[in-house]
C-alpha cells in the first residue's frame, strides 16, 4: 500500500509482478528465499540496463541494489528507500563544502528539485567518456 511499488498487475488485472518473480517459495539459491544467488541477480532479470558493465560504475550500485532502493514498496518514487538527497547524503555529506554549485548556499544543492540527479543523472553508472561524475 506504498505510493511507489512493482506493477503488480497491469490495467487488464494480469499478474505482471509477483512474489515467485524474486523468491522461491521451497527455498532459493540466496538467502531469504531468493530465486537467484544475490539481490543484484535477482533485479537484473528485469532490469539488466542497470547492470553494466560501465566505463564509470558506482560502488554502491554494484554492491546491493537495496542501498537505495526498498523492493516491496517505499513512499519515495522510484522505490527509494528516502527521498532522493537524503540517499545521496547517507554517502556523500562530505561533498557538500567542496561542492563547485554551493555558491554559498550550500542546502540550496540538495533540496531544490530532484536533488542531486538534477545534474549527476546517471547515478547507476555512465560510459560517456567525460562520464566520471555521472552527469552524462
Amino acid at each position: 500500500f506504498q505510493r511507489s511499488t512493482h506493477l503488480f498487475r497491469t490495467e487488464l488485472r494480469n499478474v505482471k509482478v509477483g512474489c515467485a518473480s524474486c523468491h522461491n517459495p521451497h527455498g532459493g539459491e540466496g538467502g531469504k528465499m531468493l530465486v537467484n544467488y544475490t539481490v543484484n541477480d535477482v533485479c537484473y532479470t528485469c532490469h539488466a540496463e542497470k547492470r553494466g558493465p560501465f566505463l564509470w560504475d558506482h560502488p554502491p550500485v554494484r554492491e546491493n541494489c537495496m542501498n537505495c532502493h526498498s523492493s516491496h514498496g517505499s513512499n519515495n518514487p522510484k522505490l527509494l528507500t528516502n527521498r532522493v538527497h537524503l540517499v545521496c547524503q547517507q554517502c556523500h555529506i562530505h561533498m557538500l563544502p567542496r561542492h563547485s554549485t554551493t555558491a554559498g548556499k550550500p542546502l540550496d544543492i540538495w533540496s531544490i528539485n530532484r536533488g542531486c540527479i538534477n545534474c549527476h543523472a546517471q547515478v547507476h553508472g555512465s560510459n560517456h567518456p567525460g562520464g566520471r561524475t555521472f552527469t552524462r
